[in-house]
């Protein structure tokens, strides 16, 4: 899973740019390469999907760009200025939102209200009501006054929301912003970061959620043990030259394929027989082909392959790829 890397167009109009950021931690007497020469930068207005298994370091980068963890090296620089050390702290951080592991920093003996003030106060921004408003009824949070500790897993994770946003941030950085929501609440959290698109908000979104980072993020970020696999448009990340599949469950043998597939072949697993074609003419081509043994199919599925299959089949190259160190 080879890294693609974003051509750069200048610090001035990057929002964010990280360089050869390094994080390492100890776990007993082993070292843990949390991150490794890890590079990212971030335009103005643009949603990213960050993906990666559990331990490949999204939560330690997310960590990072917030100060919550120093970097044993690399820098930063923030709207074009001059590099910091990443994983300091500074005049930036008032212009980022997070929300880490599905969880805000709620006091959960304040009120949603009262949390979206003193999140305002403590990054020195004037509390605006009407925008308040609009952030609850956007999210469907209706009891903005009850203590946090008394709301539903789902509605915590809203009023997070609400406290990582209430400052309008330059950046958000959501680390699993889809957990403990149901569907109507996710739908309500895509509309609410498009509109914040819309507003020149930058999102920075980790998830396991993949149908909604696919609906959501033009641009992929694929991490896997602390290194960068891949970086760019989610069409780039998802691409293949055989993109669909047609599915048939079967007890008959399948077919000899035409002269025009002899390049694939039949996959078979139990009775389901399944083979690559390019586009659905190609599939079209083959029921009138094969009218008789198809019309025999228990089940018959042409589907196009989602970001979910595509992801894990990055993830298996990678770790085909690894190297005997990235393996410790």
């Amino acid at each position: 899973m080879n890294g693609t890397a974003i051509p750069p167009d200048g610090n001035t109009a990057s929002l964010l740019r990280l360089e050869q950021a390094s994080k390492q931690y100890r776990r007993g007497d082993s070292a843990v390469q949390a991150l490794q020469d890890f590079e990212l930068q971030l335009q103005p207005g643009e949603v990213l999907g960050l993906l990666g298994p559990n331990g490949s370091g999204k939560t330690t980068l997310v960590k990072l760009l917030t100060g919550l963890c120093g970097a044993d090296h690399g820098t930063l620089r923030w709207r074009g200025g001059p590099p910091l050390p990443a994983g300091q702290g500074g005049p930036h951080l008032r212009e980022i939102g997070v929300l880490l592991e599905g969880r805000g920093a709620a006091y959960e003996r304040l009120s949603t209200l009262e949390n979206a003030r003193y999140f305002c106060e403590l990054r020195e921004t004037r509390f605006d009501p009407v925008h308040f408003r609009h952030m609850a009824e956007a999210l469907g949070l209706d009891d903005v006054r009850a203590p946090i500790r008394q709301l539903s897993t789902g509605n915590k994770l809203r009023a997070a929301l609400i406290g990582a946003l209430i400052h309008r941030p330059a950046l958000a950085l959501l680390d699993e912003p889809t957990l403990g929501l149901d569907l109507e609440g996710v739908e309500r959290l895509h509309t609410l970061v498009r509109q914040g698109t819309q507003d020149g908000q930058t999102f920075l979104i980790s998830s396991h959620d993949l149908h909604f980072i696919e609906r959501l993020c033009p641009r992929i970020v694929c991490i896997h043990q602390g290194r960068k696999r891949f970086d760019g448009p989610r069409e780039a990340f998802v691409h293949l030259p055989h993109p669909y599949r047609l599915q048939v469950r079967h007890q008959a043998p399948c077919p000899d394929l035409p002269d025009w597939l002899t390049e694939r072949r039949w996959e078979r697993q139990d009775e389901d027989w399944t083979l690559p074609l390019k586009d659905p003419a190609e599939a079209m081509r083959l029921m009138s082909l094969w009218a008789g043994w198809l019309a025999a199919s228990e089940q018959l599925q042409l589907r196009r392959i989602d970001l979910r299959e595509h992801y894990l089949e990055h993830l298996e190259s990678g770790r085909s790829a690894a190297t005997p160190e990235d393996q410790t």
